[in-house]
């Protein structure tokens, strides 16, 4: 048998709770007595104590604190009626600590102690066992995050000591926009060092099942955009001097719901959901503000408060910290005191956002509450700063901004502003003023409300040549309704030769357009003001430019463009098999150092000054200063990195295994030593005493940058081939490691 009954529900957590997470429920008279309102309120101040103690399980439960990180501290907040806990251990020395963020029900920051040692590092793990690494740590911190997260990116490279991941969220294939995490391994011991997690909770997606086709979204998108031509003026990087192009591009942007062909109603629904007046106002958070909410529950209904995951032992300070949270207002409470204040101007109406208690020296109890009081509605739209004693409720600072509150002035006339407008066009720019025309703007009605008056506008001329808009060539001119001109700025190309401007018609443009690239499927969507996700399946077309006269994909120059293809994670070379330093070219490219694309290296090709000088400059991160020739000048081919034969000019633009070795001291900046030729002993037998070089060849010998062969020679005049090249930059930076 059922009935209704009022229950007074005490939250265990916010939205997103843990899934253990169980409620109190009881019976309460109608007539409620003072004696039962005081038993509410110990409840209330249980439930804050209850609920931080569910966010230490949540983390102690899945990550490991060693028990060294003895000093605890909290910060905590609400934004949109969900709690947020911020936690950290430090050690007693105060140098290093570990941290953790939990929102709601999930883990969604995670920081370990982590020293920077700052030098070049490379890893004998491939990229795949980070990405493994990572996705393993998250699922196993946040299981609910299980089975919807894709690789987006992995970066290893030789001067960061970690490995950065992220991860995309999908669903059921699809992409869920701005849901995404992060993670940060130690390349060197696979530890977690770092983790940041955006996601939405308890967000429901509807199935991309029935979604449109291709075709069909395509015939709708051409059937309602409006593109235009543009001419695109750009300096040719050859000759210096000045080209055009014309392109078409989108004049609007479109997105669809992906099941109907309509516009997407998501900016609209957003628009609604950001009205405070459709909310409660925060009264309606249950166990805090003592709302009675009517509920349908068995007569027999056993219900048990509950701690999620057990076995979790709290240390003295963390159950101090927990029950002094308890003592602090609620955001409810320290709202009804924000209403009662007399110079703030807050209402009933105001919603509390981004409440937050955190350790502050100015408050009397040691903590403070930071937060916005806000309004957003059809006749206001307003915003108080409040910072308070977290106990008391006293108000330490606040700061309001009316954002439809302006000076009252007289209204722009504009009429009369555009003919001050069009004589200071003509008195400032009179010789080229016939190529431009006055934007539609400039005469359109003045956009008043009932408390705003628009007292000056900015007038907007575009170049047209052959009927075509020029991008980027227009004069604004700014006036005001007192008649004065506050503003006049010109960006005109001159000595321009734009040709005859025929191209395609719009209709050509847009079928080339729809046979070079299809829309984009993707869930989109936003958070309410209660923390409650919204989503939508979407189609959308990508940024696009097509050339006007060719109706190819485009750049800004109008030169073709293609989907530039990413690069493997593993070394794709298939001429390196016989190669004596195979493993030490794929772990430089596994590492981002990839001077060759495609699938050719040539390891026995001669590296150039230029190619050199690329490599030394990713292996140092700093911006290597490119090495003079051996008549003092560097050439214009090898500081472009050309090469080849042709980028050889008289005396050779190649490296000698001698330059070679100058370069790592010069990298290493040690190169000042090596002119004391006395101090060093010669590692080569053809490197001898009196050799003005020793110094060079004996210091990159020390650094282990490079080596001699099993006949003691070093072989200073032989060119330096790709694969030696790279053989001596593996050891350059596996050596500094150890040193």
């Amino acid at each position: 048998m059922k009935r209704k009954i009022a229950a007074l529900m005490a939250v265990i957590i916010a939205a997103g709770a843990i899934p253990s997470v169980t409620f109190t429920a009881f019976a309460e008279s109608e007539t409620a007595s003072s004696q039962s309102q005081t038993a509410d309120n110990s409840n209330n101040k249980a439930s804050e104590e209850e609920q931080m103690k569910n966010a230490l399980a949540l983390v102690k439960s899945r990550i490991d604190i060693p028990e060294e990180y003895s000093n605890f501290s909290y910060s905590t907040g609400e934004d949109r009626g969900m709690k947020t806990y911020f936690f950290s251990w430090t050690e007693p020395s105060g140098n290093k600590s570990y941290s953790a963020d939990v929102e709601g029900g999930i883990i969604t920051s995670y920081y370990a102690p982590y020293d920077y040692s700052g030098k070049p590092a490379i890893s004998s793990q491939k990229p795949s066992y980070f990405v493994n690494k990572a996705l393993s740590w998250v699922y196993s911190v946040n299981p609910s995050m299980k089975g919807f997260l894709t690789k987006s990116g992995v970066s290893l490279s030789i001067n960061s000591s970690n490995v950065s991941v992220q991860f995309k969220r999908s669903f059921g294939g699809i992409p869920v926009a701005n849901n995404s995490v992060w993670v940060t391994v130690d390349k060197l011991t696979g530890e977690i060092i770092s983790y940041n997690g955006s996601w939405w909770q308890d967000a429901e997606f509807v199935s991309a099942a029935d979604a449109l086709s291709q075709d069909e979204i395509k015939e709708i998108y051409c059937g309602e955009v409006t593109i235009k031509p543009w001419y695109h003026i750009y300096k040719d990087t050859t000759t210096g001097k000045k080209k055009t192009c014309i392109v078409y591009g989108p004049q609007s942007s479109y997105v669809y719901d992906a099941l109907t062909g309509k516009h997407s109603s998501m900016d609209d629904d957003y628009n609604k959901f950001m009205d405070t007046d459709k909310y409660d106002h925060g009264t309606s958070m249950s166990g805090e503000g003592g709302v009675i909410e009517e509920v349908e529950c068995e007569e027999d209904l056993a219900v048990e408060t509950a701690i999620p995951a057990t076995g979790v032992n709290f240390t003295e300070e963390e159950l101090a910290a927990a029950a002094d949270l308890s003592t602090m207002l609620t955001s409810e409470q320290f709202k009804a005191l924000a209403v009662k204040d007399k110079y703030m101007g807050v209402t009933d109406k105001y919603m509390v956002q981004n409440f937050n208690i955190s350790r502050n020296e100015g408050a009397e109890c040691g903590y403070a509450i930071s937060c916005n009081m806000v309004i957003n509605n059809k006749t206001d739209n307003r915003s108080v700063n409040i910072t308070a004693d977290a106990k008391s409720g006293k108000i330490m600072s606040f700061y309001a901004y009316d954002y439809n509150e302006k000076e009252s002035k007289t209204e722009l006339n504009v009429k009369k502003a555009n003919t001050l407008a069009n004589s200071v066009l003509k008195y400032y720019f009179g010789d080229i003023s016939g190529e431009y025309k006055a934007d539609t703007d400039n005469t359109a009605p003045v956009s008043s409300g009932a408390k705003y008056k628009q007292t000056s506008r900015n007038m907007k001329y575009n170049r047209y040549v052959n009927n075509i808009q020029v991008s980027n060539n227009n004069i604004n001119i700014t006036v005001n309704s007192a008649g004065k001109v506050t503003s006049v700025n010109c960006s005109h190309d001159r000595d321009v030769d734009f040709g005859d401007g025929l191209i395609i018609n719009k209709e050509t443009a847009l079928k080339l357009l729809c046979e070079q690239q299809d829309m984009t499927l993707r869930y989109n969507g936003f958070v309410d003001l209660e923390s409650k996700p919204h989503t939508y399946l979407q189609y959308s077309m990508d940024n696009w430019t097509l050339n006007g006269v060719t109706g190819k994909l485009c750049d800004y120059n109008g030169e073709p463009v293609t989907k530039k293809e990413e690069q493997p994670e593993n070394c794709p070379y298939t001429d390196i098999s016989k190669s004596p330093y195979k493993k030490e070219i794929e772990a430089l490219y596994e590492h981002n150092v990839r001077l060759y694309e495609g699938k050719e290296f040539k390891p026995t090709e001669k590296m150039t000054y230029g190619e050199f000088e690329r490599l030394l400059d990713i292996i140092t991160g700093y911006g290597y200063e490119p090495m003079p020739l051996e008549d003092g000048t560097v050439e214009e081919v090898i500081a472009e990195g050309k090469t080849g034969e042709s980028a050889a000019p008289e005396g050779g633009a190649y490296f000698t295994r001698m330059t070679l070795a100058k370069a790592f001291t010069r990298a290493a900046r040690v190169d000042n030593c090596a002119k004391y030729t006395s101090i060093f002993k010669s590692p080569f037998t053809d490197v001898s005493a009196k050799d003005k070089d020793l110094g060079y060849a004996a210091l990159a010998y020390g650094m282990g940058a490079i080596n001699c062969g099993k006949d003691g020679k070093f072989y200073p005049n032989a060119y330096v081939t790709r694969e030696y090249a790279y053989h001596c930059a593996y050891n350059y930076i596996k050596n500094s490691m150890e040193s």
